[in-house]
């Protein structure tokens, strides 16, 4: 799938909208900010037509206990 350059401005200009209103008060914000900085770093190298489009995997959780059923 390609994007155009109008397609790919205007959604880094969202994701910088949305770091910016960003107030990080946890480990899940900083989390979401850390995957909109990977996010916004990835738009510009498609701007600049310098990276291929690779899908963001997953975020993997550290080893510990296992969740609690619910």
């Amino acid at each position: 799938m390609s994007l155009s350059k109008r397609t790919i401005e205007m959604l880094l200009d969202l994701v910088e909208i949305k770091i910016s209103y960003m107030d990080v008060s946890d480990r899940d914000d900083a989390r979401d900010l850390q995957v909109l900085e990977r996010c916004r770093a990835e738009l510009k190298a498609l701007d600049r037509g310098d990276a291929p489009v690779v899908p963001i995997s997953e975020a993997t959780r550290r080893p510990g206990r296992p969740r609690a059923a619910l």
